[in-house]
């Protein structure tokens, strides 16, 4: 559990916005571990955790705003239940989740989740773990 730096592009919703930011960070050479997209009527959030955000960044800033934030990360095994003990933990513990993502390879999970304050929320998960068990 740590936190991890989320890169989000505000993009047109058409075709091609994908292939755009795709394309802008493979010519920089910036590889992306996970991607979420949240659709709107006109446009899109492009949600990234990848392996240069001050790069991407950059790079991105020509096809939308573009924000950097700390987010919460937790290394996981890919199991039935999992996600929902993440929710029960921070509902114990007064928590909102804003948004959730996740991959997945084989048994393992790599999970995203937003929270008002993800130091606090570290240090508050730890308790609930010491107390309840893990997570995973």
């Amino acid at each position: 559990m740590e936190p991890a730096v989320q890169v989000t592009v505000v993009m047109p919703n058409i075709p091609s916005s994908l292939a755009k930011v795709g394309d802008k960070l493979r010519a920089s050479d910036v590889n992306i571990d996970a991607i979420s997209c949240t659709e709107g009527s006109q446009s899109t959030m492009i949600h990234l955790i990848v392996d240069d955000p001050e790069t991407a960044k950059i790079v991105l800033k020509d096809l939308g705003p573009v924000t950097m934030e700390h987010i919460l990360s937790l290394k996981m095994r890919n199991k039935p239940g999992a996600i929902a003990n993440i929710g029960r933990a921070c509902a114990a513990m007064g928590v909102n989740i804003s948004y959730i993502y996740a991959t997945t390879c084989g048994k393992e999970a790599m999970v995203y989740v937003a929270v008002g304050d993800v130091p606090a929320t570290i240090e508050l998960l730890k308790k609930w773990e010491k107390s309840a068990g893990k997570l995973n």
